[in-house]
């Protein structure tokens, strides 16, 4: 297994955490990115997902949808589908040499789950935040995702992409970090749901 997979794995898995402790009632709660809810942002991660999925398995790009019709009625239900199918699909020998067709253009899928890291953390944390739920993102994986979003600089942000960088202090725990990298402002204290 490459380092690569094994991070992205505990990357879905971090997630997966997230997603499982958000309350039904929580999924239509505003997220840090304003232009989401919990859900639509599940959605887009899903989405995201489904993308990665079909290039290893050589099948046509889904077709884009409105993210909270990604994430559906129960959007637990769906991202377990997603979470399985993407599994599956990097569970063959040879898969990570494939080369396939990204939107930071074409890697081999190796390198492109290497990359994405960056983007289901940063979503696992706008999730945590919206619903009051801890994102427990483990540091070295804060850490290659800041490094990653770092090495894109000024690609990953505009419109439909993020903000610019939140000012912390350089001894700012490695999430914090790599949150306010992203344009977030990190917060202290967990709010916890009444």
């Amino acid at each position: 297994m490459s380092r690569n997979l094994r991070d992205f794995t505990k990357t879905i898995y971090t997630m997966d955490g997230v997603v499982r402790r958000v309350a039904d009632r929580d999924w239509d709660n505003q997220s840090p990115n304003d232009d989401w809810t919990a859900k639509q942002t599940l959605g887009h991660v899903i989405w995201g997902m489904k993308r990665i999925a079909a290039a290893i398995n050589g099948e046509a790009t889904p077709e884009e949808q409105a993210e909270e019709d990604v994430a559906g009625d129960r959007p637990v239900d769906s991202w377990d589908d997603v979470r399985e199918n993407l599994l599956d699909a990097l569970d063959h020998h040879g898969v990570l040499q494939k080369e396939i067709e990204t939107p930071f253009g074409d890697m081999t899928v190796d390198e492109a789950i290497g990359k994405f890291i960056f983007d289901a953390l940063t979503h696992a944390w706008d999730i945590a935040e919206a619903t009051g739920v801890d994102a427990a993102i483990p540091d070295d994986l804060a850490e290659k995702a800041l490094n990653v979003l770092m090495a894109f600089g000024d690609a990953v942000r505009g419109p439909g992409l993020f903000n610019d960088a939140v000012e912390v202090d350089d001894d700012a725990p490695v999430q914090d970090r790599f949150i306010a990298f992203g344009g977030r402002k990190p917060s202290s204290p967990l709010k916890m749901n009444d």
